[in-house]
Parts: C-alpha cells; sequence; structure tokens
C-alpha cells in the first residue's frame, strides 16, 4: 500500500497542497467548509501529517525530553506518565533520557533536531548550569524540578518543585508526636547540595524542635539513591554506636534497604526502630511491612510540569510552581520505645 501524501489529500478535499499546509498547521484561515474537507479528507485518507516537515514549515518543534537521574528508580513511571499524557493531548512527541554531568553532547542533540523544550528533573546532579543559557539561546525552553538562583539563569527558565521543605517538618512533627526525639537522617546527598530541601528541610525541622544539631549520614559518592546506599548508611548507623529510635531516608528505595539491614541486625520495625520514607512509591503501599513515606501525586505533577513547559513555549511566560506533600501513615512507624 502507498504511502498517503499532502497531494492525495488536496486531490481530494479538491484544492491546493498550499492549502492543505495552512490548515493542518493552523497559519492561515479558511471558510469553515474548505477546512471541513480538509480534515474530512485526512480522516478518509488516514494522513499522517510528517512531523519533521511540519517542524520546518512552521518553525515549531513537536519534540519534547524529560531528563532524569536514574530511569530505574520507579518513581520517575508516574511522573513520565502524567508528563506523557499531558504532552500527547497537545500532540508533542516526548523522549525520556538519562542525564550525565555533562550535558555537551544532550545539549548538541536536542539543538540539532529542534527541540522545542526540555523538562529537567536532575537538577540536582549538576555543580555548574552553562548547558542551561546554550538551550535557551537556542530557542529552547526549559522547566526545572528546582529554583534556579543564579540571576544570570533563573529568569529564563520556569520551575516545578517539590515542597520537601515543608515535607520534612511535617516528619519531625510527626515523629515527635510518636515520642521520637532520636532522629536520624540517612541523605543520598550531602549538604553542599542546597537544591536538595530535604536535607536543609530535615536540619532546620529539627533544630527548631529540638534546638539541637540532628545526626545526619550522606553518601560519598554524589546523588546515589539506590537500595545499596540505603544499606551501607544503615550499617554505618549502627557502626556507629549512635542512640536512634527513627530513621528518615531520602526515598522509599533507601528505606526498605534500611528496615533489611536493622532486622538482620536484630533491630525490630516498628517496635524499635521506626522508619519514614520519602516518594510514596506504588509497591511501599503494599510491601510487607507497608510503608510510612512522604508523598505527592506524581502523575499531577507530571502533568503541571507539561503545562508550565508548554505555557513556557507558547507565551513565553515563566513561572515558579511549588507541589505539596502529605506523610503517608502505615506500618513501619510507632510510638518510641525508650
Amino acid at each position: 500500500m502507498e504511502k498517503v501524501t499532502r497531494k492525495d489529500v488536496a486531490k481530494r478535499a479538491n484544492v491546493s497542497e498550499q492549502t492543505v499546509s495552512y490548515v493542518i498547521n493552523n497559519t492561515r484561515k479558511f471558510s469553515k467548509e474548505i477546512v471541513d474537507r480538509v480534515n474530512r479528507a485526512i480522516i478518509e485518507l488516514n494522513y499522517i501529517p510528517n512531523a519533521a516537515a511540519r517542524a520546518l514549515s512552521t518553525k515549531t518543534s513537536y519534540e519534547l525530553s524529560i531528563i532524569v537521574h536514574d530511569i530505574r528508580n520507579p518513581i520517575f513511571n508516574d511522573i513520565m506518565s502524567g508528563f506523557q499524557e499531558a504532552a500527547a493531548q497537545k500532540n508533542y512527541f516526548v523522549t525520556v533520557v538519562e542525564g550525565s554531568e555533562t550535558m555537551d553532547d544532550r545539549v548538541k542533540h536536542f539543538i540539532s533536531r529542534n527541540f522545542a523544550g526540555i523538562f529537567l528533573f536532575v537538577l540536582i546532579d549538576y555543580q555548574s548550569f552553562d548547558f542551561i543559557p546554550k538551550l535557551v539561546n537556542a530557542g529552547i525552553k526549559v522547566v526545572t524540578d528546582s529554583v534556579i538562583e543564579d540571576p544570570s539563569i533563573q529568569p529564563y527558565v520556569s520551575s516545578v518543585a517539590i515542597n520537601h521543605y515543608d515535607g520534612m517538618r511535617q516528619i519531625i512533627d510527626y515523629l515527635t508526636k510518636l515520642g521520637h526525639e532520636d532522629i536520624v537522617y540517612l541523605s543520598s546527598v550531602s549538604k553542599d547540595k542546597y537544591f536538595d530541601k530535604r536535607y536543609s528541610g530535615f536540619i532546620d525541622a529539627y533544630k527548631q524542635k529540638y534546638h539541637k544539631e540532628p545526626f545526619t549520614l550522606y553518601s560519598k559518592r554524589g546523588n546515589q539513591t539506590d537500595i545499596d546506599l540505603g544499606r551501607n548508611l544503615t550499617k554505618e548507623l549502627i557502626k556507629s554506636a549512635k542512640k536512634f529510635t527513627a530513621i528518615v531516608t531520602t526515598n522509599d528505595l533507601m528505606a526498605y534497604a534500611a528496615i533489611e539491614t536493622l532486622e538482620k541486625h536484630g533491630y525490630r520495625v516498628p517496635e524499635d526502630v521506626s522508619i519514614v520514607g520519602i516518594d510514596d512509591l506504588f509497591f511501599s503501599h503494599f510491601g510487607n511491612p507497608k510503608l510510612t513515606s512522604l508523598g505527592f501525586d506524581k502523575i499531577h505533577y507530571g502533568r503541571k510540569a507539561f503545562e508550565s513547559l508548554y505555557n513556557q513555549i507558547h507565551t513565553n511566560k515563566k513561572t515558579n510552581q511549588l507541589i505539596d506533600m502529605e506523610i503517608i501513615v502505615r506500618d513501619t512507624t510507632a510510638p518510641a520505645n525508650k
């Protein structure tokens, strides 16, 4: 079966090929009768416009990308689902790539392909944001998962951030009501990563509540957020002989690793130690034990990220949004065993 062309559509609708292009791209006004004829011909012939040709003719690309830290982390599934669902409704095509410390190759690819926009969900990974002006100068819109405070960059990008800072306050308030004071935070990043509001949120909330510095352990290998880190930091905590009755971890993966490690060393969860994760992954609802976790609506978040990028593409309006979190209480927390 031969491929249907724009010429075929024009012939069926009894109009010129240029008129078909104008109708498809909505770049010129025609009578309702002509528009209906063209659209009817498109449907009858099952014509699919060439996206690359459309981008060239309208000088507008319909390609977007989400850059994530580790595509294996389950948190990205729902976020990407929400983003792609919203993008599809506006006829945008989305690719997902893993970020790297140097973005040079990625930037060259995005610019050469004339991408319309990028959602950067790995801001915490980078010491420098020199690659962002390169994208912006090429006409590519950028939305980040955190607010960039650099005044030379911040005005040119939008952000959709997760309110981890307030979330940590919720965790400290909740554990305090259960009688916990010896609360330890196992972090995937060091305190110098100012984008990670989990770390600063925990420190500030704890100090405000107890007027002293909390005990924290963190990865020395950058933004490592996997099970191995949870296991290793928990072993380090046990060896430290530091008193603890509750542990908060950067994410749910680390929380389950902490539970496994604690139980191997004779601790009971939650009778001896309460555990709180962050992200509220889908399997935390069904695990054994079911995990108490600080969560947010990830599909909604993905949709908001696309909407922010779409609005910037079409209006050039920059916005900073903050998505609220909520602690979901399950089986891994209990009153402190003193």
